[in-house]
């Protein structure tokens, strides 16, 4: 051991008494059993949509916490006993509360191992756990219920609206040359799916629907989250509406005398099914939302 390490180890066993506390669960941390560095973080969750052309539209749709991990030791006569009711807590598997300094949340112990040594002395630990999003305390239990509804439904929403957009854009790239004598007659495809057009605003639109409800807000108690998200809904809807308009019209429009007119009808009747049932979804989302809140919400036809 370095001259340094020592004089490291004397000053924080100085410091024993005056180190901030680590609480997990019952067990609460303190002095040298508090962790040098607790290791948090996340994911944002992406969806990427690659467009003809190379162009891409990327949506954030929600939080993907890490696990919070850590290790360090228990000393002292207690020190055994006190890693055994930690791996107590493991086995169990049920949620408990965790604090650190600055921070705090509901997780559950994902992973837990801890070594005998120096006669039980000193008890070297780490452990990793698994955050759990908190639901929203409404003044009702309907109200948490129907807020993941909402979510649900906007999830949904954007994962069909995706896979249409994904699906259409591959279709016009592989036969764009075929489609060259229909798009003339009709909206092009290209322009019902691509960046900037009416359906692939509905991902961004959503988007915010599902960040609030995974981020567990109070929709009782939070009239600018409603509002945000009744404005995204209204706006989403619009969209949906435009793209069923413009897909429909083609549908009418297109002859079908040979395999390009075919494949047109084929993906606009795939833009349109889809954009049906998205916007099926956000009326009861917004309906949803209005219960959730106690308000009154326009419906969306």
């Amino acid at each position: 051991m370095s001259l340094t390490s020592i004089e490291a180890a004397i000053g924080s066993i100085g410091r024993l008494g005056t180190s901030a506390p680590v609480v997990i669960g019952s067990v609460t941390l303190s002095g040298a059993e508090v962790p040098d560095v607790i290791r948090d973080g996340g994911l944002q969750q992406l969806v990427v949509q690659r467009l003809p052309g190379g162009g891409r539209i990327v949506d954030a749709v929600g939080n993907d916490p890490n696990r919070i991990i850590f290790s360090a030791r228990f000393l002292g006569p207690n020190a055994l006993s006190r890693a055994q009711a930690i791996k107590q807590m493991r086995v169990a598997g049920q949620a408990i509360a965790f604090s650190a300094p600055g921070f705090s949340a509901q997780v559950k112990i994902a992973e837990y191992w801890y070594e005998y040594t120096r006669k039980g002395a000193v008890i070297p630990y780490e452990i990793q756990l698994e955050q759990i999003l908190a639901s929203a305390t409404t003044t009702s239990t309907a109200s948490s219920a129907l807020s993941a509804l909402i979510g649900s439904d906007a999830a949904n929403a954007i994962t069909s609206v995706t896979d249409t957009i994904s699906t259409v854009s591959s279709a016009i790239s592989n036969a764009s040359s075929q489609l060259g004598a229909v798009v003339g007659q009709i909206t092009p495809l290209a322009s019902l799916v691509g960046a900037g057009s009416a359906l692939a605003s509905v991902s961004t639109d959503l988007s915010a629907v599902t960040s609030l409800t995974g981020a567990a807000t109070n929709l009782a108690s939070a009239p600018s989250s409603v509002a945000t998200m009744m404005t995204s809904m209204q706006s989403a809807a619009t969209s949906l509406g435009t793209t069923i308009s413009d897909a429909g019209a083609n549908l009418e429009a297109i002859t079908v005398g040979n395999a390009s007119a075919l494949t047109a009808v084929a993906q606009n009747a795939s833009i349109t099914s889809t954009a049906v049932d998205a916007r099926a979804s956000v009326g009861r989302a917004a309906l949803n939302t209005g219960i959730a809140s106690g308000t009154t919400v326009s419906v969306i036809s």
